[in-house]
């Protein structure tokens, strides 16, 4: 499983592959890295070269090229049109789904997000007023217990004071830069499993070609966020994302969790609702897997 997020901090910097690595190069400092170690790279420096041959060559290995704008919020992702080779039957699938199922998905998808978000609290001893809330969650969530329940969630989690904002700095970057994480791996997945992340269940944005990855990260959002409330608790300094606190975070994805019979890396968790939304499409039958122990655990 490849395993290593790349990011391209530094400004001047030139990216390009060499004998089957991707090379990186700052003046006469040369560095190579096997593709096949990538799991994405993360791009936030702001004077960057590209050659074409690198970009069809991380299309190729499924390996996504994140941009990360102003206060680590993706601005935009390089990802491979090309799926696997049942990759038309699958979307035409996809795509012929009809609204009742797909406002069921979305239902599930808000009501295990919420579920985790009350997990976190449980977890860090914090209020709680979302215990029964994915109770309350419609088909479709349509009446938008998603935000509801976000607006009490961050506050009791953060504090009173704590504004969930991708444009301010301080925690809000950590958040961004964890989200940013978990939406490249699924996107992957996606991808790989012939899905077309266009399409999504519950997000519709027009203008935003990864709606499905947008909609599959919802319930993991809270993994994110527990992370960064242990170190909240630890009085880190939240001015600077520093190195150190990007590796933690790129290393959730390899980290293991309980799944009920043992324990699975998070990566392994991501790859399991992807497979299922594609048996979904298939079957008809409405069933996620979702991980019910992530939280009971001193992982944090």
């Amino acid at each position: 499983m490849p395993n290593r997020l790349i990011e391209i901090a530094g400004n001047n910097k030139r990216l390009s592959v060499y004998r089957g690595f991707l090379r990186i190069e700052e003046g006469d400092i040369r560095k190579d890295i096997p593709f096949h170690s990538i799991h994405a790279v993360f791009v936030t420096a702001y004077s960057v070269v590209y050659t074409n041959n690198l970009l069809q060559r991380l299309c190729e290995e499924n390996i996504p090229l994140l941009i990360l704008g102003k206060n680590y919020a993706p601005s935009g992702m390089l990802l491979s049109y090309v799926g696997q080779s049942k990759q038309t039957e699958i979307q035409y699938l996809q795509i012929e789904n009809k609204k009742p199922l797909e406002k069921r998905l979305w239902q599930l998808l808000i009501k295990e997000k919420i579920k985790n978000q009350s997990r976190v609290l449980t977890l860090f001893h914090k209020e709680n007023k979302l215990e029964d809330m994915h109770k309350t969650v419609l088909s479709g969530d349509t009446t938008n217990r998603e935000a509801y329940a976000a607006k009490l969630y961050f506050k009791a989690l953060f504090g009173e004071d704590f504004v969930r904002n991708k444009d301010i700095i301080g925690i809000n970057s950590y958040l961004n830069y964890g989200y940013a994480i978990l939406r490249s791996a699924l996107a992957r997945y996606v991808v790989a499993s012939g899905l077309n992340p266009c399409y999504g269940v519950g997000h519709n944005n027009k203008l935003n070609p990864f709606c499905l990855v947008d909609d599959l990260i919802e319930p993991f959002r809270p993994l994110i966020d527990a992370h960064v409330y242990r170190l909240c608790e630890k009085k880190i300094d939240f001015t600077e994302l520093t190195t150190e606190r990007k590796a933690e975070m790129s290393g959730l994805l390899t980290k293991e969790f309980h799944n009920g019979k043992g324990v699975s890396p998070l990566y392994m968790i991501l790859q399991q609702i992807v497979w299922d939304l594609v048996t979904i499409y298939k079957t008809k039958e409405i069933k996620f897997h979702f991980n019910n122990w992530l939280f009971e655990d001193t992982l944090f």
